[in-house]
């Protein structure tokens, strides 16, 4: 009875902080001024323009040059709404999605002429709109070729046997590609694509994930420029569903000379990590305050990152450690600190990563329990590997 008098007054004491006694139930607000405000749609937007991926961009095809006047708009998820939103969206109406053509209309406001073909459908064997979208692609200058997902193809219970698009989606790229005019490959899905057959046929790709109701506006800002893409990728693409699994922080081969495979190499198609912007990054050299560092104590690294574009842009910086000889076998690397910073053309920004040896260093056992060794240690930060070491 104690214990529950204690934890029940822990209980009442929240609710009195929180006024609930005095006000028991909550204001009943109309649903037209308690949700889609526009600060919230301007938070999703922000976060949608945030994550979306730059994953190639041959010859700086994007963003759209302003000599364009007319883009063919081809594909499954063109106009489609439910699926921008994802599988966990219970309450969502499709009506309040932007799709991506709303979004380019929008964006671009009449100075470039958009038609619209939707090509084939997400996974039926019907080739019968070949045609149109392809003389649609013949007679425009640009073809966007919006492919990807159904929302209900990832979440829970939604396991695939195959991550490739399916085939009439990669079909639909193949014969685009006979207009020969530059293809830029928009992609939509809720995890990584194999892409080993449609990426060679495409001059940009953008994977836009699946970014909820401001999605169109987001992507429509990034291939007109308005945005800097700064989205890099949470998780690894593989090359094949064959790579699976395929993951940054990999423990070392026993033979990493070999490869893993006899038909295709070890390196997947992106990494964790990988994403482009339009303008460059130069990086400094990674200093630290000390190159020894005892368990009670902590280091400084930091290194200075210059935008060496034209535009201003954001950059993330991935702070690395590995151990390369311990008493278990570790990871090849771990991420352990991450920070993002907007970067003026011309400018730079110092980033800094304080190195805890207890958080930064160790590793748990089957019980949970830390253990921290001493000996070399490497920080890995863009293409520098530095060593340090850790004493008693």
């Amino acid at each position: 009875m104690d214990a529950i008098d204690d934890a029940v007054g822990r209980i009442l004491s929240i609710k009195f902080k929180l006024g609930l006694f005095e006000h028991p139930y909550v204001e009943i607000i109309d649903d037209s001024v308690r949700f889609l405000q526009p600060e919230s749609i301007e938070i999703a937007n922000k976060l949608a323009e945030e994550s979306m991926v730059l994953l190639k961009n041959s010859e700086n095809i994007l963003p759209i040059n302003k000599a364009i006047e007319s883009v063919a708009v081809i594909g499954p998820m063109s106009k489609n709404k439910s699926n921008l939103i994802g599988s966990w969206a219970t309450l969502s109406k499709t009506s309040d999605v932007e799709s991506i053509f709303e979004g380019l209309e929008k964006e671009f406001q009449g100075s470039i002429k958009f038609n619209y073909a939707e090509g084939c459908n997400f996974d039926r064997e019907d080739e019968s709109d070949f045609e149109e979208a392809l003389a649609l692609a013949q007679k425009s200058d640009l073809i966007l070729v919006c492919l990807g997902e159904r929302k209900t193809w990832s979440g829970e219970n939604a396991s695939r046997s195959t991550i490739a698009l399916p085939a009439i989606q990669q079909k639909l790229v193949k014969e685009l590609k006979k207009a020969e005019k530059p293809i830029v490959l928009i992609l939509s899905s809720g995890r990584p694509l194999e892409l080993v057959n449609i990426e060679p046929l495409a001059d940009a790709m953008i994977e836009m994930w699946q970014p909820g109701v401001a999605g169109g506006s987001a992507l429509a800002g990034i291939l007109s420029g308005r945005i800097n893409p700064s989205g890099r990728l949470a998780i690894t693409f593989p090359l094949t569903s064959g790579q699976i699994p395929v993951y940054y922080n990999m423990r070392q081969s026993a033979r990493p000379d070999q490869g893993k495979y006899q038909d295709i190499p070890t390196e997947p198609l992106y990494w964790f990590g990988y994403g482009l912007s339009y303008t460059t990054f130069s990086y400094g050299e990674v200093k630290l305050s000390s190159d020894e560092i005892r368990k009670d104590e902590k280091i400084i690294a930091e290194v200075e990152v210059t935008n060496t574009g034209e535009i201003d842009g954001k950059e993330t910086v991935f702070w690395y450690i590995a151990d390369p000889v311990a008493s278990i076998t570790r990871p090849m690397k771990e991420l352990k600190y991450f920070d993002k910073k907007e970067i003026r053309k011309g400018d730079k920004k110092l980033f800094r990563f304080e190195i805890d040896p207890m958080r930064d260093l160790s590793f748990p056992d089957t019980d949970g329990v830390k253990h921290l060794e001493t000996g070399d240690y490497y920080l890995i930060v863009n293409n520098q590997k530095i060593k340090f070491k850790l004493v008693d």
